[in-house]
């Protein structure tokens, strides 16, 4: 089954803005915290809660959060309007503003119309709650800002290293694809014309930010014209196998997650062997997964194989960032072939 995802950090994400409280996941977040912390005021009682006070308690707070947690996701669209630091102060005054107005109102249906369970004036059940919000809320928000920071600053990390691959790999496959262009020139141009083409190509997709999500037609795409620009640089020695009818365009993928892979592909494993060898790339659409296999053969013994693990380490990190443990990169080797198998959740891609 499909879903939606967006990691599109954008100028606001990182400027780390309060998030909008409209997702499930921090709604859950927002649940279990409540829960958490009204099982530590019952321990502050002394001992542990009887069944009737923690049951009462936790529904009060419950509803209290999620009350609190609609209002921050209704009125996100404002506080994202201001400043960084005025959208948490903004965010943190709505959160207790609207703890004093679930309290009162509580302590009212209680009095009139409820069992009269809470036995305080109005002025101090209301301060306290609105008080133990207050609290809660800014080691919650604290908490969101140092996540929020610790993302981007791996994700800047994790877009250095891709460009420092790149810095690395473009020279080398330039040189390589140029030289290719020019001895075409004199007896097919037409070809020559179509190699230009996509040596733009990959290189404007090279340039994309590398946390953007693009959809999978986009980098099979761009994956292709690589190849195809390898085949008129080896000619017979470098054979593809390019079965993807059964892979979903429409998924969202990372952008230079294959190229790198498929760099691999030739450069330590077809580039090494005198005769050549085949590059495969296949995969499918399995229940929730999107499975893609790139198979090369093995490098004979002693071939410089330096720089093979990097980009497999790059995709692996920006994997872990982007889908945290939905996504893999795994590899194996049996005696004639290396297999780098990518499993990605299967999310539509949609255009920002």
């Amino acid at each position: 089954m499909a879903g939606s995802l967006d990691i599109d950090l954008g100028e606001k994400s990182i400027g780390v803005y309060p998030p909008s409280f409209c997702d499930w996941r921090l709604l859950l977040a927002v649940m279990v915290i409540t829960e958490v912390s009204v099982f530590l005021v019952g321990l502050g009682h002394g001992g542990l809660p009887s069944w009737q006070w923690f049951f009462a308690a936790s529904l009060y707070a419950q509803w209290m959060a999620l009350f609190c947690a609609s209002g921050l996701c209704v009125t996100s669209g404002w506080t994202s309007r201001l400043s960084v630091r005025g959208a948490w102060t903004g965010s943190w005054l709505i959160v207790i503003s609207l703890a004093l107005a679930f309290s009162y109102a509580t302590w009212l249906a209680d009095r009139f119309v409820g069992p009269q369970l809470i036995d305080e004036r109005v002025a101090m059940f209301v301060f306290k709650n609105a008080f133990a919000v207050a609290l809660v809320t800014v080691v919650f928000f604290r908490y969101l800002e140092f996540r929020a920071r610790w993302r981007s600053d791996l994700i800047s990390q994790a877009e250095a290293r891709v460009q420092a691959l790149q810095a690395r790999i473009r020279p080398h496959f330039l040189f390589n694809s140029l030289n290719t262009i020019a001895s075409l020139i004199p007896d097919d141009p037409a070809n020559a014309e179509a190699a230009t083409l996509d040596l733009a190509d990959i290189f404007r997709g090279s340039m994309r930010r590398a946390d953007q999500l693009i959809s999978l037609a986009e980098e099979l795409q761009l994956a292709r014209q690589y190849l195809d620009m390898e085949g008129r640089r080896l000619g017979e020695r470098l054979e593809v196998d390019w079965r993807v009818k059964d892979l979903p365009a429409g998924a969202a993928i990372l952008p230079l997650t294959l190229q790198p892979l498929l760099e691999n592909a030739v450069s330590h494993g077809v580039q090494t062997i005198q005769d050549g060898g085949k590059v495969a790339l296949y995969g499918r659409a399995e229940s929730e997964q999107v499975v893609i296999t790139i198979s090369n053969p093995l490098a004979p013994e002693g071939s410089d194989t330096s720089g093979h693990g990097m980009a497999i380490r790059n995709i692996r990190e920006r994997l872990a960032l982007a889908f945290g443990s939905r996504a893999s990169l795994l590899t194996h080797q049996d005696k004639d072939r290396f297999y780098a198998v990518l499993s990605l959740p299967y999310v539509e891609h949609t255009d920002h």
